[in-house]
């Protein structure tokens, strides 16, 4: 009884819709508004999907290690510095 009651639900809500496609008169403002609406959702949705897969396929960039870690050693003769590594 329950899927007979589906069925005839989803005929009336197609026939209703189609009814709606095809002279939508006065609901023509208000189906466009739903429409620009659930267009705009799908987008920030998707979009929102694919920022989330690019960060989980891109982890964090780790911290760059500096070119010199610790203080060189190095002596001043004079005229020429000279680094000892």
């Amino acid at each position: 009884m329950l899927n007979v009651k589906l069925i005839a639900v989803s005929v009336l809500g197609a026939a209703g819709a189609l009814k709606l496609w095809m002279d939508p008169g006065r609901w023509g403002v208000v189906l466009d508004v739903v429409g620009a609406l659930l267009i705009s959702w799908a987008i920030f949705v998707a979009v929102l999907y694919l920022t989330a897969v690019r960060l989980w396929r891109e982890p964090a960039v780790e911290k760059r290690k500096p070119l010199l870690a610790t203080r060189t050693p190095h002596t001043y003769d004079g005229r020429f510095t000279r680094l000892h590594r």
